[in-house]
């Protein structure tokens, strides 16, 4: 392929078209035409250059054609040959249709070859600008682009920060705060309307200069950057925050980014829970402690005084039916011992797993109770034993809780195993409760103790309850 500089050269004189060809095939890719007739096909074929045209054609003149052929190529660098018979109408053709340059006949060899030279000088440079602005357009797209962006990020983050429910505020190296949103006023009850920075931070030099001793503190920690205050607020509230601390950079300066989260509700509930655990076990505690008081303890006593009365000699009347009586008592104190084991350890459950067990401990409810129980479930394998024994203490205490509140005539309980997600659902149609004023007041311990078994185990406790409708409890966990 021939990669030389395409020169095209029209002329209805084959003599001239045969020195041209000559004169320059050693130096370019000259392409001849004695006419303009197939001029087009060529320039859209080839990557013309320059183009050298005569004057004077019998069927189109050269200004004609390039006044033709400018609108789709005008890049190209066109030169006129001329007479001096028709030298005032070239000239006065150049500024009008943007001849480069025009020569004049008869031509010499060494200036057209110059012009040529130049011409194609003019066109490399030319397409190299013309490169060059189309990239710096590109360049300056993708500039605007990035700065689009970069408003609209900017513009995201101050939108995030300055609506976060958490407090953010930013520090530099003096233990100043540059940045910092309204949360973090709303939070401390600093009352300034403003916002003003330095108000701020006057504020928290004087009220809470631990906000500003501990990020720097944090910030060099190389185990945390996470800390628990506890503060007290203007009105006298104490409260507890969690504050964490990184280090940022920013325009070659180092600053701390504090986010202050309010967790004293989070306390507040975990608090709840330990109270609900501790409850629930010293009420376990004091159920068996009086089983064993109420119901063996007497047994023992009288199965005691048994042993004494048939151990006394100097007493032998009816000596065989005080034996007989302490072997009922001893057949009643192990009756009374299994059922506080089976309380403890319920042996069903061990033996033939979850849904049996509660079955055998509604069968028992069943004998003092007309309530109806509906029991559906699909589990074909047993669960793993920790999570029975909760699901069964949980379930236990949800059939209790009915017994004992809700006036229910029917409970229905339902168990639903897929692919390793277990869903328990329990319903009665008892008088049903409030269940957040019941929370709200404090009077939802076994709530709290619910909840918390549950999310032990990894699941998902929900509670639904109407008054005059009943109560609906889901369970979901994996197994």
């Amino acid at each position: 392929m021939d990669e030389r500089n395409i020169i095209l050269y029209i002329d209805d004189d084959a003599l001239n078209l045969e020195i041209f060809k000559e004169f320059f095939r050693d130096s370019y890719n000259v392409i001849l035409l004695p006419s303009t007739e197939k001029a087009l096909d060529v320039l859209r074929n080839n990557n013309v250059k320059v183009i050298v045209s005569d004057q004077c054609m019998p069927y189109e003149t050269g200004i004609d054609f390039i006044k033709r052929i400018n609108p789709e190529f005008p890049d190209i660098l066109k030169m006129i040959l001329t007479a001096y018979t028709d030298h005032d109408a070239a000239l006065e053709a150049i500024n009008e249709v943007g001849i480069y340059k025009y020569l004049l006949k008869p031509w010499e060899a060494s200036e057209v070859k110059s012009s040529i030279e130049s011409a194609i000088r003019e066109f490399d440079l030319r397409h190299e600008n013309k490169e060059l602005l189309i990239a710096l357009k590109q360049k300056n797209e993708a500039l605007n682009e990035a700065y689009t962006k970069l408003e609209e990020n900017e513009k995201k983050f101050h939108t995030i920060f300055a609506n976060s429910n958490d407090s953010i505020f930013i520090l530099n190296q003096n233990k100043e705060i540059i940045e910092a949103n309204q949360s973090l006023s709303l939070l401390l009850g600093n009352k300034d309307d403003s916002h003003d920075l330095k108000s701020i931070n006057r504020y928290i030099r004087d009220k809470y200069p631990v906000l500003l001793n501990k990020p720097l503190e944090l910030s060099k920690a190389t185990n945390s950057s996470m800390s628990e205050i506890e503060i007290k607020t203007e009105s006298g509230e104490l409260r507890v925050i969690e504050l964490n601390c990184n280090h940022i950079s920013y325009n070659d300066h180092d600053y701390i980014l504090s986010v202050v989260r309010d967790i004293s509700e989070r306390r507040t509930f975990e608090k709840k829970i330990i109270e609900a655990i501790i409850q629930t076990q010293e009420e376990d505690q004091s159920k068996y402690a009086r089983e064993l008081h109420d119901g063996l303890g007497p047994l023992m006593s009288t199965l005691k005084m048994s042993i004494e009365w048939i151990a006394n000699d100097e007493k032998i009347e009816n000596k065989d039916k005080i034996m007989q009586h302490a072997i009922l008592t001893i057949d009643s104190a192990i009756h009374s011992v299994k059922e506080i084991a089976n309380n403890l350890s319920p042996h069903v459950l061990q033996r033939f797993g979850l849904v049996n067990a509660i079955n055998t401990y509604i069968d028992y409810v069943k004998e003092t109770s007309k309530i109806e129980f509906v029991v559906s479930s699909n589990i074909k394998e047993r669960i793993s034993g920790n999570i029975e024994i909760v699901l069964y203490r949980i379930i236990l205490e949800c059939i209790n809780n009915s017994l004992k509140h809700s006036e229910a005539k029917k409970i229905i309980l339902k168990f639903n195993l897929v692919k390793q997600l277990l869903n328990i659902l329990y319903s009665d149609n008892g008088k049903g409760f409030d269940v957040s004023k019941v929370l709200t007041e404090g009077r939802g311990m076994g709530l709290f103790n619910l909840q918390n078994r549950v999310k032990h185990l990894g699941g998902e406790f929900k509670i639904i309850s109407n008054n005059h409708i009943g109560t609906d409890i889901s369970i979901s966990l994996m197994i």
